[in-house]
């Protein structure tokens, strides 16, 4: 069946692989993966059920033969977000995700089964939402890291070096995450970790360059620092491991330590922010030492 001419260039401009089927039905855009049509559907249907999931904002949840499927809307973050809402212009960044998602995990790459999205566009703007596979018993790194438990998942040092690698995966594969912290890295049952929300999240043909590595290792190693002032018991040793995990060895790891803490640089005046805006200082209960 030949596709419908706007639908194609959509599929052109986003690069939509084949396997992913695309539908417009009036202002509703849906694309899902095969065996996902009736979640999809769903979700765009106003079904799910909100939950908590990870420790993260609550999300909609569905479920079909298969298991459960989490429902994220797009919403936009920094400290206006409650007045901003959830409602974009431009580029559609859902399908991108999805896009992104497939592309890995056909590669073996270490990210969430993402079963598709839906977009809500009017004149005005779009909204959107990306389904993506439950892993029972998952819990994001921060929420781990104050406390919570995952079958399998005790020791802090092995737990961090996983972290490292799916980081060190991804970057090898040339994608740049656009937030990376702890709260981005699903720690699943046994162990494995995978990279969650590749929202804006850049790729490139080839892996990334060192500069951008160490800018992206920066940020997370802000993340964690900023959740010490509140009380993650995070200390070095959680550290070495986690860049141990990522350059392959200790000795590595300890260089590349080095070269992202000279790329963060003081955090002084960071410090003082995250005190006046009430983001740090303020401890959460538990903790893992």
């Amino acid at each position: 069946m030949t596709e419908d001419p706007a639908l194609a260039a959509l599929r052109g401009d986003y690069q939509v692989p084949s396997a992913i089927c695309l539908e417009q039905a009036g202002p509703e855009l849906l694309a899902w993966v095969p065996g996902a049509e009736a979640l999809v559907r769903a979700a765009a249907a106003g079904d799910g059920a909100p939950t908590e999931f990870a420790g993260r904002a609550p999300l909609g949840r569905l479920a079909d033969a298969r298991g459960a499927a989490l429902i994220r809307s797009y919403r936009k973050g920094g400290l206006m977000r409650g007045l901003r809402g959830a409602r974009f212009h431009g580029r559609l960044r859902p399908l991108d995700e999805l896009v992104l998602h497939v592309a890995l995990a056909a590669q073996d790459l270490p990210v969430v089964e993402a079963l598709g999205c839906t977009i809500h566009g009017d004149r005005s703007g779009w909204t959107g939402r990306l389904l993506v596979r439950e892993i029972a018993g998952a819990r994001d790194l921060e929420a781990w890291l104050y406390g919570a438990d995952v079958a399998g998942c005790d020791d802090p040092a092995t737990v961090q070096a996983s972290a490292g690698r799916a980081v060190r995966a991804l970057h090898d594969a040339g994608v740049r995450h656009a937030d990376l912290h702890p709260k981005n890295l699903l720690l699943v049952p046994s162990g494995g970790v995978r990279v969650i929300d590749l929202d804006r999240a850049q790729r490139g043909a080839a892996p990334l360059a060192d500069g951008a590595r160490l800018d992206n290792l920066a940020r997370y190693r802000r993340a964690i620092e900023k959740h010490r002032g509140r009380g993650m018991p995070t200390g070095r040793l959680h550290e070495r491991a986690f860049f141990a995990g990522y350059a392959g060895s200790e000795g590595a790891g300890a260089v590349l330590a080095a070269r992202v803490q000279e790329r963060l640089g003081s955090l002084k005046w960071r410090r003082m922010w995250w005190r006046a805006a009430g983001s740090w200082g303020t401890p959460k209960s538990g903790g893992r030492a």
